[in-house]
């Protein structure tokens, strides 16, 4: 089988090298999505091709199958450490996260072709491209009508192969794939993560729409130039040189009348892009348009990939002294500020979609149960009758309820799994090395809801309550958490108990939070510092 298939690629080389090698839909006239062994196939000639090309595994999914990482670079860069090495700073595109979304799959392979067959000279001078274009390896070969795309027939599921969304994972990392990834984002540090998806929600006429970091926790200067100057350029270029539409991503808010404005939902760090925003690193999630035609699409996710390199080819220097600053401004100021714990969608700009006219269409009794029960008693069709609406986009998350930054967090020390979490995220956790007294906050559980439905193998918890001063022994072993570190945007949102994604409310501390036989709630083993860490002894974990 070995030398069958290295007889396939020594043919395939030989065919293509002066002629171009053609990906899957363009060689079935974009019929076809590509198989994992067809992508693999693919990247390993020109791995063959050109020095340019590094081709290594990112991880084995439970289904026993390789996720490869491309590293792309003019020096053949192969290890983070080459790339500090040579000042180089990286740049991350991940595709096929939900298998059956696969243009940016199909155009990250067509992009790794161009700089393969050196049609794309200056775009590596001062940057490394890292791709992953096959994240989801398990979900990409079981083909079947699991869209509702405009072409192709077949395509990949959503999960992977232990039934996970991936992109909901970032927090409680439960999956090869995502925890991969994050060790990826320590170990590369990319200046940009570029996630690239598809998206069948309300009819328009743009092929692409782009959304950035959203959670309200993020650094505000790395909003700022997303939304003042990256956008701005990217959708420039992307319209001049490359002849197609990019809008922000979102929804009507209301699709009877679309006038009343377009939002964006997902604020949430357990999406990839708001999870390396928390990180303070820039960040794109592209929703490529599913009801345009299947080639639209992936060359539309082309020219939007090429679009951003050549932005960041030119600016890395200022976006790299940017998420540095953050680093350094997190470090010192966060524990003096405010973590945002609700929030509301606010206005964050205007701009004009290109849609349709759309009519209301009463449901029939006898299909009532075709539909959700948020579609009410009509659904919205479109005409082919052309409109352009301009819009407020709400998209600005604005704060409603916010509680104090501690100095840390002390964490009680049986708590191994939550320490493991932690570990994986790559905080900075220290062990104190004998028991100590002192004044703390504890967060007293007053209420705990759980969820009506089971939501990636959980039931979330939501608690209410307050925090109140104690003053308590600490035992030996106990860990501590300080915020002086660069991630302590992220450390807030895993241990404050009232955050939408907190440790707490995935599950990791069900154990202590209802006392058994009572069923009342007990008492949340996380407690929140504010003395002088010189008042105890303790160790890096």
């Amino acid at each position: 089988m070995k030398i069958i298939k290295l007889l396939t690629l020594v043919i395939l080389i030989s065919v293509n090298l002066n002629s171009g090698i053609l990906t899957v839909p363009e060689k079935s006239n974009f019929k076809r999505t590509s198989l994992h062994h067809e992508v693999l196939d693919f990247l390993h000639v020109l791995k063959i091709q050109s020095g340019k090309i590094k081709l290594t595994t990112l991880c084995i999914t439970t289904e026993g199958k390789e996720v490869p990482l491309v590293i792309v670079s003019n020096e053949g860069i192969s290890s983070p450490q080459q790339m500090r090495a040579l000042n180089r700073s990286a740049v991350l595109f991940v595709a096929n996260i939900h298998a059956g979304e696969i243009e940016g799959k199909e155009a990250s392979l067509m992009v790794l072709r161009d700089i393969a067959e050196s049609k794309w000279e200056d775009i590596l001078n001062d940057q490394v491209l890292l791709f992953v274009p096959i994240f989801n390896a398990d979900g990409n070969d079981k083909l079947g009508k699991n869209r509702r795309d405009n072409g192709p027939e077949l395509a990949g599921v959503r999960y992977n192969g232990q039934h996970l969304d991936l992109n909901r994972d970032y927090i409680k990392l439960e999956s090869p794939e995502v925890n991969a990834l994050v060790n990826l984002f320590k170990e590369w540090d990319p200046v940009l993560f570029v996630d690239l998806h598809t998206t069948n929600g309300s009819y328009h006429r743009e092929p692409v729409t782009y959304t950035t970091l959203s959670n309200p926790n993020s650094h505000q200067d790395l909003m700022n130039f997303m939304w003042e100057k990256m956008f701005p350029e990217v959708s420039k270029t992307m319209k001049i040189k490359y002849k197609t539409d990019a809008i922000p991503y979102g929804n009507f808010v209301d699709r009877a009348d679309p006038g009343k404005g377009w939002r964006n939902h997902a604020y949430e760090a357990r999406f990839g892009t708001n999870y390396a925003g928390l990180r303070n690193r820039f960040t794109i999630l592209d929703e490529n348009y599913s009801h345009a035609d299947y080639k639209t699409r992936v060359m539309s996710a082309y020219y939007f990939i090429r679009s951003i390199a050549e932005f960041t080819s030119k600016n890395i220097g200022q976006m790299d002294a940017l998420i540095k600053k953050a680093d350094l401004e997190t470090m010192q100021n966060y524990s003096s500020g405010d973590h945002v714990l609700t929030y509301t969608a606010d206005k964050l700009l205007e701009f004009t979609i290109k849609s349709f006219e759309f009519e209301k269409e009463k449901i029939k009794p006898e299909d009532r149960d075709k539909y959700p029960p948020w579609i009410k008693d009509f659904i919205i069709k479109k005409t082919d009758r052309l409109k352009d609406y301009k819009v407020s986009y709400f998209a600005k998350a604005k704060p409603d309820n916010s509680v104090s930054v501690p100095f840390g967090y002390f964490i009680l020390p049986h708590h191994k799994k939550v320490i493991e979490n932690l570990k994986k995220h790559g905080i900075i956790i220290e062990k104190i090395r004998e028991e100590f007294s002192g004044e703390f906050e504890n967060f007293i559980i007053k209420k705990i809801e759980y969820g009506k439905a089971l939501y990636q193998g959980h039931i979330l918890l939501t608690v209410k309550g307050e925090y109140e001063q104690v003053k308590i022994k600490l035992p030996k072993g106990s860990f501590y958490v300080p915020m002086k570190q660069p991630l302590a945007r992220l450390i807030s949102e895993i241990l404050e108990p009232e955050s939408k994604d907190s440790l707490l409310r995935w599950g990791f501390f069900n154990r202590e939070i209802v006392m058994q036989w009572t069923g009342k709630p007990g008492k949340y083993p996380v407690f929140r510092y504010n003395e002088n860490k010189e008042n105890f002894l303790s160790v890096r974990e």
